[in-house]
């Protein structure tokens, strides 16, 4: 635990990106990147060349338009519209010094999302790769720039272009109107049972309880519209860096399912309890624990060794720290609903260095739904009553999470109205 905790403070340190790379048809440009307010930003000037960029801004409100795509934002606000889906992004467009300056997240991860394959973003090596198509369609515009009535027109609204979320029927259960992916990961399978448990009923161990919440969480989201994924749907083992994984571009959020306990000792049977955790460094004793107990898993993947040198490919991705705010925010409304039905203490929202939400490339957070080492704990996650409990719970706090999100967002929408 001492390497892992070790290699996340080190994480903290690698700076971003001292320039992007923007790879198009007629050649490669190199885009330097600035740290500004705590978040990277690019200038918008310099992506008006190779992208063939173009932006309007009326007060707090900004138009950004490249290859045939139109971003809809606001100055100040992390969100931006585009095809009538908002997404989230690690920090806000500003304007300083007569300049205009857009977030790296912008570029990175909002502009292949909308792009549907025309832009690919390449993040060991800080590169936007640009198709010819969206390269022809940036040499357009780029054109049409070069004439005051023409640059008016392309950067005005289309007014054929797909209704904005907000403007979606509301979803008759959750009333949310976009649309959004989850991967839930129920934590251990196959030949890794996880905690056998003290307490649960007989022949159950961990990985039994976390595929059957994990089945219910995905019945309560679809129930409410938002679609799942399950990392594992039966008993079998999943690597620890391929469960975060399968949240990258096509995916809102992850979340991973797990069973606590408590080692033999005074504690073991009086620990009780629900808490849910985000990726950090370890605070106390009982965090690195946690981690450390659920790290372990790695030790059933036959290809991977588990010397401190090769512990470092959990660094391979630092995306997940800029989605810490995200994954804090999260974390507080499942462990809340959590709360409210767990028949333990309510724990609150705790942080470690977990493998598995270290791979996941957007808002993640562990989930320690009770402890098998306590009587009560046991009896409640073992049965069939306490896990629909547990998942409708959970089902919550990501709803809740979204209609924040859909509530924040209408703001910039409105602005550009």
């Amino acid at each position: 635990m001492t390497v892992l905790v070790a290699a996340l403070v080190v994480a903290r340190a690698v700076a971003h990106p001292a320039a992007v790379i923007i790879a198009t048809p007629r050649g490669e440009t190199t885009v330097p990147v600035l740290v500004e307010q705590g978040m990277p930003v690019l200038a918008a000037a310099r992506l008006a060349g190779p992208l063939g960029l173009a932006t309007r801004v009326d007060g707090a409100s900004l138009v950004v338009t490249l290859g045939g795509l139109e971003f809809v934002l606001e100055l100040g606000s992390p969100f931006t519209r585009a095809g009538g889906v908002v997404y989230s992004m690690i920090g806000a467009p500003y304007r300083a010094r007569d300049t205009l300056f857009l977030p790296l997240a912008w570029l990175a991860d909002a502009v292949p999302r909308a792009g549907a394959g025309r832009y690919r973003w390449i993040a060991g090596a800080a590169r936007l790769e640009v198709t010819a198509a969206a390269d022809s369609a940036a040499a357009a515009v780029a054109r049409a720039a070069s004439a005051p009535a023409a640059a008016a027109q392309v950067a005005a609204p289309s007014a054929g272009r797909s209704a904005p979320a907000a403007e979606r029927p509301a979803h008759p259960v959750s009333g949310l109107h976009g649309r959004y992916v989850v991967v839930v990961d129920p934590g251990h399978g196959g030949r890794d049972p996880g905690n056998p448990g003290r307490y649960l009923p007989k022949g159950m161990t961990e990985k039994d309880v976390t595929l059957a919440i994990g089945r219910q969480v995905r019945a309560e989201l679809v129930r409410r519209g938002i679609e799942v994924r399950l990392t594992r749907s039966r008993d079998t083992l999943i690597d620890l860096g391929d469960r975060g994984a399968a949240c990258r571009a096509a995916c809102d959020l992850f979340v991973s399912i797990h069973v606590n306990a408590m080692p033999r000792g005074r504690r073991q049977v009086a620990a009780n309890g629900v808490e849910t955790y985000i990726l950090s460094e370890a605070k106390t004793e009982d965090q690195a624990r946690v981690a450390a107990m659920e790290n372990d898993a790695i030790r059933f993947e036959t290809d991977v060794a588990l010397d401190g040198g090769d512990l470092g490919f959990i660094l391979r991705d630092l995306q997940q720290n800029e989605y810490l705010r995200e994954s804090a925010r999260l974390a507080g409304m499942v462990q809340e609903e959590l709360a409210s039905v767990h028949p333990g203490k309510d724990r609150g929202v705790q942080q470690a260095g977990f493998v598995v939400l270290n791979t996941a490339g957007r808002p993640a957070i562990l989930v320690e739904t009770g402890f098998a080492t306590n009587k009560d704990d046991g009896a409640f996650i073992g049965s069939a009553l306490g896990q629909r409990k547990i998942a409708q719970a959970i089902a919550a706090g990501i709803v809740a999470y979204f209609q924040d999100f859909e509530r924040k967002s209408a703001g910039v929408q409105g602005a550009t109205r």
